[in-house]
Order: C-alpha cells, then structure tokens, then sequence
C-alpha cells in the first residue's frame, strides 16, 4: 500500500498525462511493478513520449507534476539525461508531508538505448497504466534485455589485498580522509565479491542486490567496515573486515574452482607488523 499523499498525486499526474497528445501512455517500474511495495515507497513511473515531442514535453513535465501537488520543492535531472532517456528525480511538498516522485521517459525513436532497455526489463502488459494507440504493449512486448552484470573473482581479491596494503601509510600519516576513502573501497570490493558468488538478480541497484541474494551471515561480514571515525576504531574494523574478506575469497574461489596464491596471508601479516612497528 503506497502512501495516499503518493497515490493521489499519482492518479492527478496520470490524468493530466492522458489529456497529453505527446505522451504515448506509461507503466509501472521498481518495487510497485513486483508487487513490493510498503507505505515508505515511491512511484517509478516510465513514459513513452514521441520522438518530435520528446525535448517539450520533458521540458514541460515539471509543470505538470506541480499542478498534482502542492508544491515542487525540487526537480532534479540525472546527470546522464539525454535526447534518448530522461530521468527526474523530484521532492514534493502533499500537504504536511515530503515524498519523492520519480519521472522516467524514453524516446520512441531511441527504444534500443541502454537506459531505455533497462526500464522496460521485466515488465509486461500487466504493468501498463494507459495506453492511448497501442504503442506501449507493443513496446514491452518486445522483452528488452540489458547485459547482466559480470564480476571477476580474480581482479576483485587482487584490488582489495592492493589497497588493504595502502592502507598502512594512511594510519601511519593519520591522513583520515584517503584512509576513510580506501576502507570505502574496501568496502564495495567486498561487496562484489559476495555478489560474484550470491547474485541471482537481472535488476535493481547493488544495495537491492545484497539485500535480496546475499546471505544473512555474509551481509554482517559487509557491516564490520563501518566504525566510529576514530582511527584506532577503523585499525579495528579492518583486521576483522580483511579477515571475513580472506576466508569468503576462500570458500568462492573453492566453489569456482579456481587457484588463487596465498597473498592474503602475506598481506595481513605485514599489515600487522607495520601498524605495532615504526621501523620500516
């Protein structure tokens, strides 16, 4: 069940889309299209617009959305917009409370661009909202497909043993921002080191990806990076963030079946002796 502010701003934004010639007709995308959404999500509406109306008609869609609230407090385009695909991210004002109100639209002459192909993935006629000529079911009908996402074993263990090791200069200096920013990187390596192993999904951001396929048990290994932004804290947080790291590249390596030497080992080990030493 979406919020009603949501929901009637949504049927206001759908009625006055149906009255407009250069809009082709829309459905639904994200949580509501597999039927996964709560009180505390937004809509992901995708449009189809023709190509001749494409530039007015997105540049007018601000306008149309504030006449289905009570104010648009922001609107804010991706950086990756373009004459193919257009994405808008708004906040909205619905009487006491703030929502946001996502706008996606394709180009008809573009359907093969990536973004394009990436809004469309998985859903059916069974997520259309309206349809004025047809033009949308023919469009889902086609079943586009983006390249699903490849994960390298070898390449990820080998960035985060590199920059486990880069680390050490960054306590040493107590340089707290580019040692924040490497544990970072720690971080999403290890993330896609899970996913090499554990995804199953074709859609959704990486944060959708470790919550719907990675293991309870391997999603608290991800948690140990986080620490109080205190250095002595953080020297923590790695020793036990690289080791869970050493031993989930063991067991993936085992199941792929693929030999990796014992770097791991060597790393940690100097790691240790180098932060309880000031010899070098």
């Amino acid at each position: 069940m979406m919020h009603k502010d949501l929901e009637l701003v949504f049927n206001r934004v759908i009625e006055l889309l149906k009255v407009d010639e250069r809009c082709k007709g829309g459905w639904h995308f994200g949580s509501i299209s597999r039927k996964e959404e709560d009180i505390y999500s937004d809509y992901d509406l995708v449009f189809l617009v023709a190509g001749k109306d494409f530039k007015t008609f997105t540049d007018d869609a601000s306008k149309i959305l504030a006449k289905a609230c009570d104010e648009v407090l922001l609107y804010w385009g991706e950086s990756f917009n373009d004459e193919y695909f257009k994405n808008y991210c708004s906040l909205i004002r619905m009487y006491k409370n703030l929502h946001q109100f996502d706008l996606f639209f394709i180009n008809t002459d573009y359907p093969d661009n990536w973004m394009s192909r990436l809004h469309s993935k998985g859903c059916t006629r069974d997520h259309i909202i309206f349809d004025k000529t047809g033009e949308v079911a023919e469009f889902l009908d086609k079943g586009f497909q983006t390249e699903k996402d490849v994960y390298d074993p070898i390449r990820i263990i080998d960035t985060y043993w590199f920059h486990t090791e880069m680390l050490i200069k960054y306590f040493k200096r107590k340089d707290f921002f580019k040692l924040v920013n490497v544990i970072h990187i720690l971080y999403q390596t290890h993330v896609e080191l899970l996913l090499s192993q554990y995804n199953t999904l074709d859609w959704g951001s990486i944060e959708s990806k470790i919550g719907h396929c990675v293991p309870d048990e391997k999603r608290e290994h991800l948690k140990t990076y986080f620490a109080k932004p205190e250095f002595d804290e953080l020297e923590a947080a790695v020793r036990v963030g690289m080791n869970l790291f050493k031993t989930d590249a063991e067991e993936i390596c085992k199941t792929k079946g693929i030999t990796y030497p014992d770097i791991a080992s060597q790393v940690i080990h100097y790691f240790n002796q180098r932060m309880i030493s000031e010899i070098f």
